[in-house]
């Protein structure tokens, strides 16, 4: 079975204590992949959050779906302009004073603050470039500054901290995918997985055979991301028809690789995906580390299509699933008083004595905290209980209990 599953925390999001706290409740929920903006404090984050879930798994008993090696850490990077890489800003001076503010109210993180009616703006780190703002601003005054992420401010350190890279592209891009792909030499030793997020377009499936020719032989898994709705936010039901729709086309026509929707994923995704039989319910999900290199084929000549390919094998399910806004908006209204819970437990110190192979009992640490019983031995009225429960239900909608990777996993992507 395709039971992969990617949390997305925003390729432009860089409120750190959130993304830690993200990041630990999603791997204790069993997310086989987490993607964040390729910022180098962020990525110290979301390590940090692992090791909070390595500790906490050890208290949580079965309640913990921790996967044996740690979700993948992957982060996003941009060939050019592109709406996941941009940040809200305005000049509060030129807001009317009149203004009801409406950017302010409809800001998923609470990016925009008002300290009066002319006196405010936008926290950069937790803006993550939705485009919320800017379509409710009467007046026009909030525009969004795009950039593109640096690869080049990726250390050697850095680079041994990250997993995974996805890069965002769009079709008739080429040149500049061929330049980032070409900056990204010095990363493909330590990569594990490459993972291609594309919207939807009369043209997509040509130029995704563009791309596939450039990177191959890749030597590692190759991940197609159909982001059918980018940036979408949006939880009802017909959000989710276009990313299934770009999964399918994808399936059909597109270049070797695993295939898996975003992009307007949410609640409804993974039943529509059962109902349209684009989920493998019966056949055991291939192990990534079992996909070997040569088994991927070698660039097409110009004008061979992949069913001209040896590999015209129809594929017929996608291998896994993303969740971005989704999957943060159920849990984002705990995060904070989750943090207060654990904070005796994983203060600021704590997980870096983690990270230099310092074990502290229980006992001692119960002795330095609170005491209170600690939030993991009274789940059922705690914010860690509830944020537990509703990460695990958006997990096991795709990886039900009893079924739960022993590793990352996906779908055999040439069957």
């Amino acid at each position: 079975m395709g039971q992969w599953v990617k949390l997305i925390c925003g390729a432009s999001y860089q409120d750190m204590p959130t993304v830690r706290r993200l990041v630990m409740l999603y791997a204790l929920a069993g997310v086989d992949c987490i993607d964040v903006a390729a910022d180098g404090a962020v990525v110290a984050a979301a390590r940090q959050g692992l090791r909070d879930a390595q500790w906490l798994s050890d208290y949580l008993g079965n309640r913990s779906y921790l996967i044996p090696d740690f979700p993948w850490l992957m982060v996003s990077l941009n060939d050019s302009e592109d709406p996941h890489f941009r940040k809200a800003d305005f000049d509060a001076a030129r807001c009317p004073a009149e203004c009801d503010r409406p950017c302010e109210p409809i800001c998923p993180t609470a990016a925009i603050q008002f300290q009066s009616p002319q006196v405010g703006g936008v926290t950069t780190d937790l803006c993550y470039g939705c485009g919320r703002c800017i379509a409710v601003c009467p007046v026009g005054n909030i525009e969004a500054r795009p950039y593109l992420a640096n690869p080049e401010a990726f250390s050697t350190g850095h680079l041994a901290q990250i997993d995974a890279v996805e890069i965002h592209t769009q079709t008739g891009h080429q040149a500049q995918f061929d330049q980032l792909w070409q900056r990204l030499q010095p990363w493909r030793a330590h990569l594990k997985l490459v993972s291609i997020s594309c919207p939807d377009h009369d043209q997509v499936v040509p130029y995704l055979w563009d791309l596939y020719n450039t990177m191959a032989p890749l030597g590692v898994p190759l991940i197609w991301q159909t982001d059918g709705r980018p940036m979408s936010g949006d939880l009802g039901k017909g959000t989710t028809h276009a990313t299934i729709r770009l999964a399918k086309k994808i399936l059909e026509a597109g270049p070797p690789g695993y295939v898996q929707p975003a992009g307007g994923t949410n609640g409804y995704t993974v039943d529509k995906l059962i109902a349209l039989g684009l989920v493998n319910q019966a056949s055991p999900a291939a192990l990534l580390d079992d996909v070997q290199p040569d088994q991927l084929p070698a660039p097409q000549p110009a004008g061979v299509t992949y069913h001209d390919s040896a590999l015209a094998r129809a594929r017929t399910n996608i291998s896994g699933i993303a969740y971005g806004s989704y999957g943060r908006s159920q849990v984002l209204p705990l995060l904070d008083a989750i943090d207060q819970e654990l904070q005796p437990w994983l203060g600021k110190n704590f997980p870096d004595q983690l990270a230099q192979g310092q074990h502290t009992s229980l006992p001692y640490l119960k002795s330095t905290a609170s005491a209170a019983r600690p939030p993991w031995q009274r789940l059922e009225d705690t914010a860690l209980g509830q944020g537990l429960t509703l990460a695990r239900q958006i997990v096991a909608q795709l990886k039900p209990e009893g079924q739960t990777s022993n590793g990352q996993t996906l779908d055999d992507p040439n069957p």
